[in-house]
C-alpha cells in the first residue's frame, strides 16, 4: 500500500474514532451535566419554596414573641388588669391581627381555656368561624408550655380552613424569666399564590391524610425527570413533626433541550467539516507532498545514521518543500560550523565556571584567616607599642631620675603581663591561621582533583564535619545567634573536604539571611533519614531569616542566581549543587515564603547501605 493510501486510511480512521469519541464524550459526559444542572435548579427552586415558608413562620414567631415576652401579657394571663390590657392592645379586634398580618391571635391559659382570641379574613374583614377553637384544641392536644424562649415553636398545622402557618410561644416576663403563664398562638392561613409569586416557582401542596395508612413518602427532596419538566417532591411536617402535606414543584427542562440541540448541531457540523478536510488533505498529499517528503525522510535517515549533517540535492520547485530543503542545506552548513565553535566555547565556559566556583570557596575559606590576622593587629595596638618603646628608652637613660625610673619599671612590668597575654592569644590565633591556611591548601588540592574527576569517595562521619564547618564559618559570631547542632551522627558516602565546604557555604548563606529581620537569629543543623529516599542520609540546615519565594526554590541553585538582596554572583549554591551531584547526592530548598526562614536539605548515600551492597 502506498504511503498516500496509508495516510488517508489513517486519517479516515482517526477522524472516525475522533467523531465517535467526541459523540461518546458529549453523550456520556456533557449531556448528563445538563441534567445535573436541571436537578440542581429543581433542588434550588424547591429550597426557595421551603425557605419562603420558613421566612414566613420566622416573621410569625417574632410577632408572637413580642406579645408572649411582655410583663403586661404575663399579668393579663394571670387575670390582672384584663380589661385594661384588652382595651389598650387588642381593641379593635380586627386591627389587632391586621397590624401583625395575621389571620388569628389566641391567648391560651395553662388550663386550656382561651383568655382571648380572634380570627379574621384579612381580605373581607369578616370573622373566620371555628378557627380559634381549632387552634386551642390543637395546642391543648400538643402542649408547648415551658419556662424559656427556647420553648417557642413555629411551623405548619392543618385546619378546616386549610393549611396555616402557626407560631406558639410561652408567656414569660419581659426578661424571658418566670414560670409560663400560658401560650400566645398566632396563625396565618397559607396563601399558595403569594408564595408562587414570591418565589416565581410553580408548585402544589397536597394535604396528607391524618390516618396511618399513608403511601411511601419521599425522604428529603426526591427528583423525577419527566418530559418537559423536572419534578421535585418532599414532605412538609406540621409543627409537631408529623407529615402534613406533599410539596411538589415543577422546573422546565429548557437546559437539557437546548443542550441536546447544541450537541446534534455540533456533531453535524464537525462531520461535514471533517469530511471536507479529509478530501482536501487527500488530494494535497497525493499530488504535492508524499513523494518529496519520502525523499526528505531518506536524507534525514542517512544523516542520522552517519552522525553528520550533510547537504541534500534540491529540486528546482519553489514551493515550501523546496524552500525547506534549501533551508536545511543552509542550516547544515551553519550547524557544522557552529558544532566546532560550540565545543571550544563549552570547554572555555566550563573552565570559567569552575574557576569562579573555586575562587568563591577559597574566599570563604580565607575569611577565618583574615579575621584571626585582624585580631592579632588589635592585640598589639601601635600606640601602646610606641609607649613601651619610649618607656624602655627612658628607663635605660642614666639621666633619668630614680623616682621616674621606679614608675617606668612598674609600667614596664605591667606591660610585660599584657605582652605575655597577647603572646598567648597570638599563639592561638596563629594556630587558627595555620589551620585555615592548611584547609585552603587542602581545598585547592581537592578541587584540582575534583576538576579532573579524581575526587576520592570515602566514608564521612557527619558530626565532626558539621562541628568543624560551624567553627570555621561562625567563629566568635556564635554569640550573636542560637546555633543548634545535631546530637547524633551518621556516616555517608562523600568527600570530607568537598562536603565540609558545601556545608560551610550553606551555613554562611543562612547567617547572611538573618540580617535585618528584627529578631534573634537561629540556625539549626539536623541529621535524619529522608522519607522518600531509602538508603540515603539527609542533612538539614535551617534558619529563621528572610526566606525564599516559592517560585525561586529551584532557580537559586542555578549559576548567577543569588538569594541575597542587592547582591550579584550566585556562585555558592550553584557550586554546592554541582559538587553534591558529583558525590551521588541531591540538594533542594524548602521555605514557607519571604520572612519565614528557609531550609536547605542535602541527601547523600548512607555508607552502611553502600557497604551492604558492596558485600
Amino acid at each position: 500500500m502506498r504511503i498516500a493510501s496509508k495516510i488517508n486510511a489513517a486519517l479516515f480512521c482517526a477522524f472516525a474514532c475522533g467523531t465517535l469519541a467526541t459523540f461518546a464524550v458529549l453523550e456520556i459526559a456533557v449531556r448528563p451535566r445538563f441534567d445535573d444542572i436541571e436537578r440542581a435548579a429543581a433542588q434550588s427552586n424547591h429550597a426557595r419554596i421551603t425557605d419562603a415558608l420558613e421566612a414566613a413562620t420566622e416573621k410569625l414567631q417574632t410577632a408572637t414573641q413580642d406579645y408572649a415576652f411582655w410583663d403586661q401579657t404575663y399579668a393579663f394571663m394571670q387575670g390582672q388588669k384584663t380589661e385594661e390590657f384588652i382595651s389598650s392592645n387588642l381593641d379593635p379586634e380586627f386591627k389587632a391581627v391586621e397590624n401583625l398580618g395575621l389571620n388569628a391571635l389566641v391567648f391560651l391559659g395553662n388550663d386550656g381555656a382561651v383568655r382571648w382570641g380572634v380570627a379574621y379574613d384579612l381580605d373581607t374583614k369578616e370573622p373566620v368561624e371555628g378557627l380559634v377553637k381549632e387552634i386551642a384544641q390543637f395546642s391543648n392536644s400538643h402542649p408547648y408550655g415551658g419556662a424559656s424562649a427556647a420553648q417557642t415553636k413555629r411551623g405548619l398545622f392543618r385546619s378546616s380552613k386549610g393549611i396555616a402557618l402557626v407560631a406558639i410561644a410561652p408567656v414569660l416576663h419581659s426578661d424571658q424569666t418566670g414560670t409560663a403563664a400560658g401560650n400566645v398562638i398566632s396563625a396565618k392561613l397559607l396563601d399558595v399564590d403569594v408564595i408562587k409569586k414570591l418565589t416565581n416557582v410553580g408548585f402544589s401542596l397536597e394535604p396528607l391524610a391524618s390516618s396511618n395508612t399513608q403511601p411511601v413518602l419521599p425522604q428529603g427532596i426526591e427528583l423525577k425527570a419527566l418530559d418537559g419538566q423536572m419534578q421535585s417532591a418532599s414532605v412538609l411536617n406540621d409543627v409537631t413533626g408529623r407529615p402534613l402535606a406533599l410539596l411538589t414543584a415543577s422546573t422546565p427542562r429548557d437546559i437539557s433541550h437546548a443542550g441536546t440541540m447544541a450537541i446534534r448541531s455540533a456533531m453535524s457540523m464537525m462531520i461535514l467539516a471533517g469530511l471536507a478536510a479529509l478530501g482536501v488533505l487527500w488530494a494535497f498529499l497525493k499530488h504535492l507532498v508524499v513523494t518529496r517528503i519520502e525523499a526528505l525522510k531518506v536524507h534525514f535517515e542517512t544523516a542520522g545514521s552517519s552522525g553528520k549533517i550533510i547537504q541534500m540535492s534540491v529540486s528546482p520547485s519553489r514551493d515550501e518543500i523546496g524552500d525547506l530543503a534549501r533551508s536545511f542545506n543552509s542550516m547544515a552548513e551553519q550547524v557544522n560550523h557552529l558544532r566546532d565553535a560550540l565545543a571550544d566555547s563549552a570547554y572555555m565556559s566550563g573552565l570559567s565556571e569552575w574557576a569562579a566556583g573555586t575562587l568563591h570557596n577559597v574566599r570563604n575559606g580565607l575569611a577565618p584567616l583574615v579575621g584571626a590576622a585582624w585580631q592579632i593587629t588589635q592585640l598589639f595596638d601601635s600606640s601602646w607599642v610606641r609607649n613601651i618603646e619610649t618607656a624602655a628608652t627612658e628607663h635605660q637613660d642614666p639621666a633619668t631620675p630614680l623616682e621616674r625610673r621606679q614608675k617606668l619599671t612598674a609600667y614596664l612590668v605591667g606591660s610585660a603581663e599584657r605582652f605575655a597575654d597577647a603572646a598567648k592569644q597570638t599563639g592561638k590565633l596563629t594556630g587558627k591561621i595555620n589551620g585555615a591556611s592548611q584547609a585552603v591548601l587542602e581545598m585547592v588540592s581537592e578541587f584540582e582533583r575534583y576538576a579532573h574527576r579524581k575526587t576520592a569517595i570515602e566514608a564521612v562521619d557527619l558530626m565532626p564535619l558539621i562541628n568543624a564547618a560551624a567553627t570555621a564559618t561562625f567563629g566568635e559570631r556564635t554569640k550573636e545567634i542560637d546555633l543548634i547542632l545535631p546530637s547524633a551522627s551518621a556516616t555517608v558516602q562523600g568527600n570530607d573536604i568537598i562536603l565540609r565546604q558545601v556545608v560551610s557555604n550553606i551555613m554562611l548563606n543562612a547567617f547572611e539571611a538573618l540580617g535585618g529581620q528584627g529578631k534573634r537569629g537561629r540556625i539549626e543543623v539536623s541529621i535524619s533519614t529522608p522519607p522518600n529516599a531509602t538508603g540515603f542520609t539527609q542533612i538539614g540546615i535551617s534558619d529563621n531569616g528572610e526566606g525564599i519565594a516559592h517560585n525561586r526554590l529551584e532557580e537559586i541553585f542555578r549559576r548567577g542566581v543569588s538569594t541575597r538582596r542587592q547582591r550579584t554572583g550566585g556562585l555558592g549554591l550553584h557550586w554546592c549543587a554541582n559538587a553534591i551531584k558529583v558525590l551521588g547526592g541531591n540538594i533542594r530548598a524548602e521555605s514557607a515564603g519571604p520572612g519565614c526562614g528557609a531550609t536547605i536539605f542535602i541527601e547523600l548515600p548512607s555508607f552502611a547501605t553502600l557497604r551492604h551492597e558492596a558485600a
